[in-house]
């Protein structure tokens, strides 16, 4: 139809161009794309205010994208690669890594105490699939996580505000930030972290952690930037009206939407990219908000980047069969350039082939989506991939939408193959991806596998725990079975069948001193819950991102030897800064206790 015919066909059209002219270039633009099908389609009958409206937000649309969409659903879906059209990538396997480990893991700890790093962490996403499931949360955790138990999230929020850690219920957020905080503390440089938001989680990110426990994590230095929004096409290629107000309906650009906002995004007057530059920050770690074990500042691998100056080095875990869905890393045999093959445009045939010699996947190198890029290979123009097949909102009901969506890892099309890695990780200590609320990749999954860790750690440090038992240990107590052993967190402690542990404290008396003098024991049943305010003590960060800690104003716990808590008896501490908590020697607890300490309060129980 001509313009003409159009407005004949729809009078609230008209009358919306004659109530304002300044809508006609608007409707112009709109029928020199061919996108005058949404008319017929999802603003049948609506009023002029909702067309009027609908033709404001017409005239903010990259055309060119839309028409770049339009082409993509032309074509239909990718084509599945046949075996002779790719090849296997060169995966640095763990055994690798060790012969290298020790210079890799000095590398790191060096540049990040040089300020070298900033993470970036994907939290764009609604988490629409996540929420929908709530319903059966009670399914997913035989025990409920005090964030949990405390009804602390609901469905208006991002998932980043989800409680998972499997007793004290720290958020993805939380974690994310304690992680980075417990860096900052050992280098005495704190790494920024970043937070891809989007129109639909930023606020409600920037208000979470606005009154969230932080443990002395200066809010400023968490820099929140926001992916651009597309608009969803119906599979006709047509524009979708999501409301009676006549609003389009729109998505975010995809994880890779990270390079264009870094470029976009403004910090005090300057693109992102280059205040991150002048902050001194040469490289970034990305990674999915909802993988609570990403451990963005693991310094070993960041060395291993910096010492193979590689401009993007992708963080792999080996598949545990031909069938898990996770994209997979594969070499082009017409480019020699690595790229990820997602699941769903993989041929069986190339999935399933074996390697001769070892027996394993001959393409078994599994994306984690933990990526690590050099600011100096950023740039916007990432070839976009296209989603179908999935209902969405309309203003006369659903229908059937596409999506055009960019993914970080694609930015290796156009990078240098040779300055491109292929990095193993631990899948246990690296990769809990948590989609969904019960099963596969699910809050019960994620949950356990962090108390795993959690008993790993104590257990190397000297404890014996029932698999049954539930433990959830802060960054603040060490990182590794070492540095918790120093504080006496393991040596003789027993952790009986269904005992629950949550720890966050970072001394026993300010000065150094351990927590624990040992044999503490959980009997079944039981819970301890320590919560410290500051467990580092004051913090303080100058402009360039140097960290000092106050000893003296930490919250403190000190557990003599042979404490016990009795069966089924619950133990809640919360410990203020520069107060002190002490269990002498050999007291058993016979009866549940919460206790408040004050700043600066030094109680005995």
């Amino acid at each position: 139809m001509d313009k003409q015919e159009i407005i004949k066909n729809f009078p609230a059209l008209g009358a919306a161009l004659d109530q304002d002219s300044a809508l006609r270039p608007f409707f112009d633009a709109l029928l020199s794309a061919g996108l005058d099908g949404v008319f017929a389609k999802t603003l049948a009958g609506a009023s002029p205010e909702t067309i009027a409206l609908f033709l404001r937000e017409v005239g903010d649309l990259d055309f060119a994208r839309i028409a770049q969409h339009r082409q993509a659903l032309q074509q239909g879906e990718q084509q599945s690669l046949r075996p002779e059209q790719v090849q296997a990538v060169s995966l640095v396997t763990l055994g690798d890594q060790a012969a290298r480990e020790q210079a890799d893991q000095e590398c790191g700890l060096d540049a990040l105490a040089q300020g070298h790093w900033a993470s970036v962490a994907f939290a764009g996403g609604a988490g629409t699939r996540f929420f929908s499931q709530l319903d059966q949360l009670h399914q997913a955790l035989a025990q409920p996580n005090e964030g949990i138990r405390a009804g602390q999230f609901d469905i208006a929020e991002p998932k980043g505000v989800f409680p998972i850690s499997p007793v004290g219920g720290l958020s993805f957020y939380q974690l994310i930030l304690a992680q980075a905080l417990a860096t900052g503390v050992a280098t005495k440089r704190l790494p920024r972290v970043l937070m891809l938001t989007s129109e639909l989680t930023h606020e409600r990110t920037a208000q979470y952690l606005a009154r969230a426990p932080l443990w002395g994590y200066p809010q400023d230095h968490c820099l929140l930037f926001t992916q651009a929004r597309e608009p969803r096409l119906d599979v006709e290629g047509d524009l979708i009206v999501a409301d009676e107000a006549g609003r389009l309906n729109k998505t975010g650009d995809g994880h890779g939407g990270v390079y264009r906002a870094l470029l976009e995004n403004r910090v005090s007057g300057q693109p992102l990219l280059e205040f991150l530059k002048a902050q001194g920050v040469h490289d970034l770690i990305m990674h999915n908000v909802d993988n609570p074990a990403a451990r963005p500042f693991a310094p070993a691998r960041l060395g291993f980047h910096q010492r193979e100056q590689a401009l993007f080095t992708l963080s792999a875990v080996r598949k545990t069969d031909p069938e898990e869905k996770v994209g997979v890393l594969m070499r082009l045999s017409d480019t020699g350039r690595m790229e990820v093959i997602e699941y769903n445009v993989l041929d069986p045939s190339v999935a399933g082939l074996t390697n001769a010699e070892n027996g394993r996947l001959l393409h078994e190198a599994g994306n984690t989506n933990t990526n690590l890029v050099a600011l100096e290979a950023v740039r916007a123009d990432l070839e976009p991939s296209l989603y179908t097949g999935k209902q969405t909102e309309s203003r006369v009901g659903p229908v059937a939408g596409s999506s055009l969506e960019m993914l970080n890892q694609h930015l290796t099309r156009l990078l240098d193959p040779e300055r491109v890695r292929a990095y193993e990780v631990d899948r246990a200590a690296y990769f809990m991806p948590t989609k969904n609320v019960i099963g596969n990749d699910s809050v019960s999954t994620t949950s356990q596998m962090l108390s795993d860790q959690s008993r790993r750690l104590l257990a190397a440090a000297g404890a014996e725990i029932d698999p049954a038992a539930l433990c959830d240990v802060h960054p603040a107590c060490g990182g590794s079975s070492t540095q918790l052993g120093k504080q006496g967190l393991g040596p003789g402690w027993r952790l009986a069948a269904g005992a629950r542990l949550y720890l966050c404290v970072g001394s026993g008396d300010g000065q150094g001193a351990p927590v624990s003098e040992g044999r503490l024991s959980l009997e079944p049943e039981s819970s301890l819950l320590v919560y410290g305010q500051q467990p580092y003590g004051q913090i303080s960060v100058d402009q360039d991102s140097h960290l000092q800690v106050q000893a003296q104003t930490s919250s403190c716990l000190h557990i003599g030897p042979g404490v016990k808590i009795r069966r089924g008896v619950r133990v809640e501490a919360h410990i203020g800064p520069g107060a002190r908590l002490r269990l002498p020697a050999g007291r058993e607890i016979t009866g549940d206790m919460k206790i408040e300490l004050a700043p600066g309060q030094d109680r005995e129980i």
